[in-house]
């Protein structure tokens, strides 16, 4: 097996391995039956044992890097009393793999070596012999070789042994580093090697020379398991001076004699990185989205870490970089995490925005959300949130629950009395009005401040509201409509009544079918009727915040007003909720409903009225409506219901007949007769008398006949 005795640092074997698969494949050590042997490259830089097998993970089959013109000193370390033959063969990557067997001295394109001594060795030089004597003829520049080692010896047991053993090495022309250097915080640097052609080297020596005085200080890298590969200085510089880098590429056998690149001259940075401080975090209105103050320092980065609250942190996995840009003493940072319904914790990192890595100061204290929830319940709001986490690095120990209510800009409507209790998880809001709207945040202290999110709700309500408490039906002035109306006390109006959502419903009789006619404001003016065939009946309703619908009001109908002769009535239902105290019977004006004169009045239990013992003419034409007046419409005072009226009809009083005439007839003895004639339209006496008083004539006609005296 390759034991490199380096700083070198340990990778992956099978990410390795896969990156050389595709050259490998055609470079493997090939087994000849024999046992396997040891081989030592350098004098246990490099240690070899076995053949490989054809595998293309055995260590064997993976290459080491060789420096171009490096020289290779090449022993066995096989245990044996004695040694009659050790040969090594160096051959091409080609013509290794299109061989069957190892390579023996007989085979082509090689370049052999050997000793017979059980402490021999021997040394070849990885460079044409056109240029070197040492280096071998066949040498066709970098690239790929095999290094084949036989043996046969006498074993610590006095038995004969045959070992094969063999290593695949590649030789590369070496060539200056290609390094980028960055001032880190705190007077380190920082050497990055990018993935370039140049970087191929198992190890890298880097020199920091002081610019006064001769402390330089090396750093090796070890070999790198990727690129780009970061290294920083350390604690190899402990003060602050100026320093030249210079970087140079190392095999893994031994030095090469590549060029050192001279990287220049740096300036360390001495700003001192903070350990950042997490103030507090508060929940928006945004499902899962939170807002972490964390402490600044321009210059710097931060690296924000997040946990389950049940679970752990992994450090190297970063939840929310970001540049520390705050000109006040907190940057805010936003942060959106998986499940707002669940608890999350976080710690803050500082990082060195320079050389962009994390010189491990992580936050002294964590802080974890509040998840909170509320529900809408019959009257009440029910505020409920999970536990404060316990045992949080830094020793956040909790100190209490405040529930807050908030107006609609933000500010604070209420606050609840602190709960201390740390398994306390609810608290309900009996203060509020359904059909309104409601935002809480709860806050879980720790010293700082953990706010959940801000969360809204509409308050509801089971309750059905009381029925509307006064209403009435009245005609307008031409008679033609009904107005129906609610009137409420304005000192117990319920303050949650939704405004100009009365509903008016109607039927054709206080207990015929009802239907919702209009949705408004709490006058309605019913243009649907024919007020003069029939009364008709109401109820109103009003609704609250929750679009619950109250219990119906009273029934109120219209006082609908008929004539039959001189005799007039109306209908018993009542017109106004507080029900009726009397009726009034009024002559009015036809053309604007203005009363005339009052022809009876105090009409109590009373639905009729004759109008023929009415002083008037005969043959007048009168118009009458009715009015009804509430209970209570004398002493409630300003409070009290309107009276209501009824539609106008017309009262015919006829004359007793119709066209009478009177006249003298044409002929002899004139001046002794005159003549009456005319249709009475009921049964008449009629008495004729002299100028002295006499009667000269008395006679009864008959109703709806002409009659003629």
């Amino acid at each position: 097996m390759n034991k490199i005795i380096k700083n070198i640092i340990v990778i992956s074997l099978v990410i390795v391995i896969g990156s050389l698969m595709p050259y490998e494949l055609l470079a493997q050590c090939k087994n000849d039956g024999n046992d396997p042997g040891k081989l030592s490259i350098n004098g246990n830089k490099v240690l070899v044992n076995g053949y490989g097998n054809g595998v293309i993970t055995a260590s064997n089959n993976i290459p080491i890097k060789i420096c171009e013109g490096e020289i290779l000193t090449l022993q066995s370390t096989l245990a044996v009393n004695s040694s009659s033959f050790v040969g090594y063969w160096l051959t091409p990557y080609d013509a290794y793999n299109a061989l069957s067997n190892p390579p023996s001295n007989t085979d082509p394109n090689i370049i052999t070596g050997s000793y017979t001594t059980n402490t021999g060795s021997i040394q070849v030089k990885m460079i044409s012999k056109s240029i070197d004597p040492n280096g071998f003829s066949f040498y066709a520049g970098a690239g790929k070789y095999v290094i084949t080692q036989y043996q046969q010896a006498i074993s610590t047991s006095g038995s004969t042994i045959t070992t094969h053993t063999c290593q695949v090495i590649e030789i590369i022309a070496p060539q200056k580093p290609v390094a980028t250097v960055a001032a880190c915080t705190g007077s380190e640097f920082q050497i990055t090697l990018p993935a370039n052609a140049a970087n191929s080297f198992d190890d890298y020596e880097i020199q920091f020379n002081a610019t006064v005085g001769n402390y330089n200080p090396i750093l090796k890298t070890g070999k790198p398991s990727n690129y780009p590969f970061t290294i920083k200085s350390g604690t190899t510089l402990p003060d602050n001076q100026d320093r030249n880098i210079t970087i140079r590429g190392l095999s893994a056998t031994g030095s090469c004699p590549a060029p050192k690149n001279d990287l220049g001259k740096f300036s360390v940075n001495g700003a001192v990185m903070y350990t950042p401080t997490v103030g507090a975090i508060v929940g928006t209105t945004k499902k899962g989205e939170f807002k972490l103050a964390v402490s600044q320092q321009s210059g710097f980065s931060r690296n924000i870490y997040m946990r389950e609250s049940s679970a752990t942190y992994n450090y190297s996995s970063v939840f929310k970089p970001y540049v520390s840009s705050a000109t006040v003493s907190f940057d805010s940072t936003v942060l959106q995490v998986p499940n707002g319904d669940k608890q999350y914790c976080f710690r803050v990192e500082a990082v060195d925005n320079a050389c962009a890595t994390s010189a491990n100061l992580l936050s002294a204290d964590e802080i974890c959300t509040t998840p909170t929830k509320v529900t809408a319940d019959n009257n009440k709001n029910v505020i409920e949130w999970l536990p404060a986490a316990t045992g949080l690095i830094g020793g956040g120990v909790f100190k209490f629950y405040k529930v807050s209510r908030l107006n609609s800009n933000g500010t604070i409507d209420k606050v609840f009395p602190s709960i201390t209790n740390i398994a306390e998880l609810k608290l309900e809001d009996n203060t509020v009005m359904c059909g309104q709207d409601y935002t809480y945040r709860v806050e879980t202290n720790y010293g700082q401040q953990s706010l959940s999110q801000i969360i809204t709700v509409r308050a509801t309500s089971h309750e059905v509201l009381s029925k509307i408490p006064r209403f009435l039906a009245t005609m307008t002035n031409d008679s033609k409509n009904v107005n129906v109306q609610g009137q409420f006390d304005p000192s117990n109006i319920p303050n949650n009544i939704k405004l100009d959502n009365y509903k008016f419903y109607r039927a054709n009789s206080i207990n015929g079918s009802y239907s919702l006619q209009y949705t408004g404001n709490s006058i309605f003016k019913d243009l649907n009727t024919d007020v003069e065939a029939q009364s008709y009946c109401y109820y109103m309703t009003w609704t609250n915040l929750c679009d619950i619908e109250s219990e119906p009001s009273e029934k109120v109908c219209t006082v609908n007003l008929k004539a039959s002769g001189a005799n007039v009535y109306w209908t018993k239902e009542p017109s106004i909720s507080v029900g009726i105290d009397s009726y009034i019977v009024q002559q009015v004006n036809p053309n604007d409903g203005t009363n005339i004169k009052e022809l009876a009045s105090n009409l109590k239990n009373i639905y009729s009225y004759n109008t023929q013992a009415l002083p008037d003419a005969e043959g007048q034409e009168i118009y009458v409506q009715i009015e009804a007046r509430p209970i209570g419409w004398n002493i409630i005072g300003s409070n009290t219901l309107p009276s209501t009226l009824s539609n106008i009809i017309r009262v015919y009083r006829p004359a007793l007949s119709l066209i009478p005439q009177i006249f003298t007839p044409n002929g002899d003895n004139v001046n002794d007769k005159f003549i009456v004639r005319g249709k009475f339209i009921k049964a008449l006496k009629m008495t004729i008398y002299d100028r002295w008083g006499n009667a000269i004539f008395y006679d009864e006609a008959a109703a709806n006949i002409y009659a003629q005296w």
